[in-house]
């Protein structure tokens, strides 16, 4: 079975325009003086095959699927202006060509631009040094968070405060994780999915610029650029085949694979706005130090580190077996954008989990254990062949079985140790409950 995993996240070139509006209400310099004489707009520029590239084919590859660049949908953009002491901000709405909103999309290949349309995007200021920030698909817990008047608060907010942003843990099968308050699928269409700056940038705003001097198409006037990413990671995974002929020595085949489904856990449970610069996440330190962190002291509440909800996607109690069924190579080479059903944009558009970071290997040593890293959980139907009981056993869909030490099967633990039925005293047995499998798959995320 070929799995790829993908952490990723995406650049997106923004640059910021600064224009005059005399029907806007002024805004105040931080001394209570000067009036507002110029404004500021924004314009969004991506580009799917360079800055919205979200995954690709690693080197150690050997089933490149090509390029997917994700398909987000901007709906909203929060513009936050820092001048001296003070904070101002305005939203600003995202429309398609022709919708009346403040921003219209304007797609051109593979690359879309949102254009300022209305005046309403333009936000009254004054001349001299201002910072800026910015929110992409601001949500109600993002934007409540950032609502901060003092510079230092708000700055605080958005660069070094981790938020936590609540999920359903272990103890419910709901599956609401951390990382839905911030994507969101809308069926097949597209994804809405919050996006954050990399860093503020510092512009000197020249006064009295008009709105169609900072609108103009070529040498527009206080303009700068700015790179957001989305603040969540993509997690996808792919196999060639639907099921798979396990060989045994001998040349019987031990069993078949089949029923292959995988789900994603660990992520963390806060993140900060802005990703720091090194990509350290809120928890990049922590590391299990006793047996007991390895299955949590803390993993609910806001105190919680890490988000295991993922775990009961679309769980089944009573056969204790669920999670998305795995996209073949396939699934892509037909539909590679999941257009099609939601069934398969489920598939093909991977899970979303808040990314997970440490320190890298040191020499032998790493912070990277079991108890701190994202991971995906495969979970699988394994149907044994005849040849392989080793007490004669047979098995039907369903059926537990179980597997000595010395690699064999058995239909009872009792016969495992049995020397009479093939087993072998004292050894250990595992049991599989009604045939599922597992594979854990760890990797970084960010």
């Amino acid at each position: 079975m070929k799995v790829t995993k993908l952490f990723l996240t995406a650049a997106i070139a923004l640059g910021l325009g600064l224009t005059a509006c005399s029907n806007d209400d002024d805004i105040s310099s931080s001394d209570g003086g000067e009036k507002g004489n110029t404004n500021v707009s924004v314009t969004l520029k991506m580009s799917r095959d360079s800055g919205l590239r979200n995954t690709k084919a690693l080197p150690e590859d050997y089933n490149p699927i090509g390029e997917w660049a994700g398909k987000d949908d901007i709906k909203t953009i929060t513009v936050y202006l820092i001048d001296g002491s003070s904070v101002n901000s305005k939203s600003l709405e995202v429309g398609a060509s022709g919708s009346g909103k403040d921003y219209e999309k304007i797609v051109n290949g593979s690359d879309i631009t949102l254009v300022p349309k209305t005046t309403n995007a333009a936000i009254k200021t004054t001349a001299g040094i201002k910072k800026v920030y910015v929110l992409v698909n601001g949500t109600t817990d993002v934007i409540n968070t950032l609502a901060k008047t003092p510079v230092a608060e708000f700055e605080d907010a958005y660069t070094q405060a981790a938020l936590y942003l609540a999920n359903s843990g272990t103890g419910a099968f709901n599956n609401s994780s951390s990382a839905d308050k911030l994507a969101v699928k809308n069926g097949t269409t597209d994804e809405t999915i919050v996006m954050a700056n990399v860093k503020p940038e510092t512009i000197n705003v020249e006064a009295n610029v008009t709105d169609s001097e900072t609108l103009a198409a070529t040498s527009p006037k206080n303009r700068v650029s700015l790179e957001v990413e989305r603040v969540v990671a993509r997690v996808m995974v792919s196999t060639q085949a639907l099921t798979y002929t396990v060989p045994a020595a001998g040349g019987s085949p031990l069993g078949t694979i089949s029923d292959i489904n995988w789900v994603v856990a660990q992520g963390e449970s806060k993140l900060f706005i802005q990703r720091k610069a090194d990509w350290a996440t809120p928890n990049f330190t922590w590391v299990p130090g006793s047996d007991a962190d390895y299955w949590g002291t803390e993993i609910t509440g806001t105190n919680s580190k890490y988000d295991y909800s993922g775990l009961f996607d679309n769980y089944d109690v009573a056969t204790q077996f669920g999670g998305t069924a795995v996209a073949t190579m396939s699934d892509y080479a037909n539909d590679p954008y999941g257009n099609v059903t939601t069934e398969l944009n489920d598939k093909l558009s991977g899970k979303f989990i808040l990314p997970n970071t440490h320190a890298g290997a040191t020499g032998n040593s790493s912070s990277y254990k079991k108890g701190n890293t994202a991971y995906v959980l495969i979970r699988a139907k394994f149907a044994p062949s005849a040849a392989a009981y080793a007490d004669g056993g047979t098995y039907t869909t369903g059926d537990d079985f179980y597997v000595g030490a010395n690699g064999k099967f058995y239909t009872s633990a009792a016969n495992a140790v049995n020397v009479a039925t093939g087993g072998v005293t004292g050894q250990t047995v595992a049991k599989y409950v009604g045939g599922q499998s597992f594979i854990l798959c760890m990797g970084k995320s960010g």
